[in-house]
């Protein structure tokens, strides 16, 4: 007998049926792990990866659907380009969402879509910015709606304007209060659209509440949001026009209230008329800002402690700059990859990668458009707006609807073995339910002790000590 027939006797001999006995099917190894340590191994997939691990099995599809999940995998989530092509082209009528990772010298894409069919209220949209994995939408001059949406779990709310009887104003956005756990819409508008009187207004939403609240004057000038602008719990930008004013303003959602941080100390007054030429923004957890010297360079200076005049740095200073297109060319840096190289945009239709080592710029063709681009930072989330829009009329996508139906069967492991048991006595929620909604076991990380497959206790094991105790030994 050769080799090739000994190994396949060998296989097919392993499973060895006791006669009068049920033949034992072990379950899956994960799912034996305690369920703190799945939620931690799951939090650093992919969020592509992710959502395909929904339809795995029942057990990975509520163990995902966890708002204490949702919660885990958001701090753990990195910064995606999301990017929406200017004017919307008629044979892309969609949003497309692109992770990049650095491999050696190439770059790894993972690409996702967004579309009106499957995870979008609506594509007809003029701006767009996110915060904290939602995505806020901007409607066009003939819709005034803002929608706040979830692409990934194809949720949004609607929000609508007080009143149409007046203009909008140019400062809008979407942002969170870590004080009061609330995600709030900023937008301004002129009080009448005939009245002589330019001055602006603001106002802001509390998204759960349901109504607009009035917080006082707005600042006039036209102003563009960055890739990244939410730090610390505020807006930041440069105002568009030149008119001497403070240099870097924001916003804090937690005091409602516009501010203004100071430059670096270098900065006069000549150089606060150039801020078409500069960009801020959010790069590695710090305020960024970005200085031309002159055409051909420019620096990226860092506060890298937040507030503080002092603690500006210049961090980097590229010259080897890519192939002018014009007099001037704008840049803004979006990511900084695993190894170090910096994603930036560069005039609104390409992106290109700055080595730090070899101190170049090199362009990459993540996106193949045939137009200009705007790209916002967008963090992927299984956050749901269930959660975080109590009182609201929350809408879903049809094609998003079917997951809620395979995560309502009530189900535990065994606290021995891990196999999947059969109408234990607790269970977990159907994806999207409020906190509060349902009653969890005791230990929600740990495996229920009483909970025992009847193999288990025919064999008389003792229950294991829980995950959380062993932790605290």
């Amino acid at each position: 007998m050769n080799g090739r027939k000994r190994a396949a006797v060998k296989a097919s001999t392993s499973i060895v049926h006791v006669p009068n006995q049920e033949a034992l099917v072990l379950p899956c190894r994960i799912l034996q792990l305690p369920r703190r340590t799945i939620y931690e191994i799951l939090s650093r997939l992919p969020i592509k990866t992710l959502f395909q691990c929904r339809s795995v099995c029942k057990r990975f599809l509520c163990f995902i659907s966890d708002p204490e999940f949702a919660k885990l995998q958001l701090s753990k989530s990195q910064v995606c380009i999301l990017i929406k092509t200017l004017p919307l082209q008629n044979a892309s009528k969609r949003l497309q969402l692109a992770h990049v990772e650095a491999n050696g010298s190439t770059f790894e894409v993972s690409k996702l879509n967004f579309t009106p069919k499957s995870n979008l209220p609506t594509i007809d949209i003029s701006h767009m910015n996110a915060c904290n994995g939602l995505l806020c939408l901007v409607g066009s001059e003939k819709d005034y709606n803002i929608y706040v949406c979830n692409p990934i779990l194809g949720e949004f709310i609607t929000i609508q304007p007080p009143y149409k009887d007046r203009q909008r104003g140019s400062f809008w956005g979407l942002g969170y209060s870590a004080r009061m756990n609330q995600y709030k819409v900023l937008q301004s508008y002129y009080p009448a659209m005939d009245s002589s009187n330019r001055y602006a207004m603001a106002e802001i939403y509390t998204i759960g509440t349901g109504t607009w609240r009035s917080i006082g004057c707005a600042p006039i000038d036209t102003v563009a949001l960055p890739f990244n602008a939410f730090l610390n719990g505020a807006l930041h930008w440069f105002p568009c026009t030149p008119n001497g004013s403070e240099f870097i303003h924001r916003f804090d959602f937690d005091s409602e209230k516009f501010g203004t941080l100071p430059p670096p100390d270098h900065f006069r007054e000549t150089d606060k008329k150039f801020t078409n030429y500069s960009r801020i923004g959010v790069l590695g957890g710090c305020l960024f800002m970005i200085y031309f010297t002159n055409s051909t360079r420019f620096d990226i200076w860092v506060m890298k402690d937040y507030g503080v005049k002092e603690s500006w740095t210049k961090q980097f200073v590229i010259e080897n700059l890519y192939p002018k297109q014009g007099s001037w060319d704008f840049y803004e840096p979006m990511v900084v990859l695993n190894n170090g190289e910096i994603l930036m945009l560069f005039n609104n239709d390409a992106v290109v990668c700055y080595n730090q080592k070899r101190k170049n710029l090199r362009g990459t063709k993540f996106f193949r458009t045939r137009s200009q681009f705007d790209a916002t930072a967008f963090t992927p989330s299984l956050v749901s707006l269930n959660n975080v829009a109590k009182g609201e009329q929350i809408s879903r996508i049809q094609g998003t609807k079917d997951y809620d139906k395979l995560c309502t069967e009530e189900f535990q492991d065994c606290a021995d073995c891990g196999a999947l048991l059969v109408n234990p006595s607790c269970s977990f929620p159907a994806f999207g339910v409020p906190y509060g909604a349902v009653t969890y076991h005791a230990n929600l990380y740990a495996r229920n002790s009483e909970n025992r497959c009847t193999a288990c206790i025919n064999r008389g094991v003792a229950p294991p000590k829980s995950f959380l105790t062993l932790w605290n030994m």
